[in-house]
């Protein structure tokens, strides 16, 4: 009898494992689009890291109009996000998505590239040199497997698809006639963030060098908080009046602005501390006293995470 259970489950396993690798279902609720400007839309993502609720999406894809083509800025964090994305598009205009660009390496961001390309393997894709050599070096594989975690299996199907060719800082990309100029300071978020600032829309599109009411936790060991607030200048001196973030809803200066008065009030008050020769776990429960002023951000509870980057960035700039 049990040779025969046996035999049973074998035959059946080919099954059982190709419905556990099949792909996923698409995204159920139906988020809306907004208009930024007569060529610009964003699809704002729910403001929280990805789950098994939002099927991994999280972040704020956006999409330019140009002359017969359709550029797209940070297709999400899944296949299923990046279809989506395409299906909101397909609402807009008929025209076909000529060329993608990711801010950064951060899988909630650029996963989605898989549906892009598949829809249209003409579009050029585009991201930071650094990106690229970060993915070609295993971090697509990584984001994948987290990605997948976190959704509980919510975004199975996708793969990894790299961006083709790099673009770095005041790099002007012209595409049927819209000027797409690329920031980038070094380290920031990361050490490939890149914004870019859509010359004639007004529009600059942040990556997660700017999230709206929300602290990254994860700040990655690859950021450094003076060069994002340094990259926070920049995006301040460009002449766009619409500012969207990586995160949290769209809006204008002020988003940046809030962004920035944030990272300088924790960088100047964990350096206060350190002076005083304080450790960060010690200085912890002053810093929450200290930053009360952001307590409703998404993320405040979770600090003391924060803190410890920023102490050890503090700690490498100090003499």
């Amino acid at each position: 009898m049990a040779v025969r259970l046996w035999l049973l489950f074998a035959a059946f396993l080919p099954v059982l494992l190709s419905c556990t690798d099949a792909k996923a279902p698409p995204i159920e609720r139906d988020y809306p689009l907004t208009k930024i400007t007569d060529h610009v839309y964003v699809i704002e993502g729910p403001n929280r890291a990805p789950t098994r609720e939002n099927q991994g999406f999280s972040n704020n894809p956006g999409f330019v109009l140009v002359h017969r083509g359709v550029v797209v800025i940070d297709p999400g964090g899944s296949l299923q996000v990046g279809e989506m994305v395409l299906n909101k598009i397909a609402r807009v205009t008929r025209d076909p998505v000529i060329a993608v660009i990711d801010t950064h390496v951060h899988g909630d961001h650029w996963l989605g590239n898989q549906a892009i390309k598949a829809a249209y393997p003409n579009a050029v894709i585009y991201a930071h040199p650094k990106m690229i050599a970060a993915i070609k070096s295993g971090a697509g594989e990584s984001w994948l497997e987290k990605m997948n975690q976190m959704t509980q299996g919510a975004s199975r199907g996708t793969t990894a698809v790299a961006p083709d060719l790099g673009l770095d800082n005041d790099d002007r990309l012209r595409l049927h006639g819209t000027t797409f100029r690329i920031v980038h300071n070094d380290r920031a978020h990361t050490d490939n963030d890149i914004m870019i600032d859509v010359t004639e829309e007004g529009v600059i599109f942040l990556g997660d060098i700017v999230l709206n009411k929300r602290i990254a936790v994860d700040f990655p060991e690859q950021g450094n908080i003076s060069g994002q607030i340094a990259a926070i200048d920049l995006a301040l001196k460009s002449k766009a009046t619409h500012f969207i973030p990586g995160h949290g809803s769209c809006g204008g200066r002020e988003i940046a602005l809030a962004q920035r008065g944030f990272l300088v009030a924790l960088h100047t008050a964990v350096k206060k501390y350190y002076d005083q020769r304080l450790r960060d776990t010690e200085m912890n429960d002053k810093l929450v006293a200290d930053l009360v002023a952001y307590k409703d951000w998404i993320g405040f509870d979770r600090l003391a995470r924060v803190v410890n980057v920023t102490y050890r960035h503090v700690e490498t700039e100090s003499p």
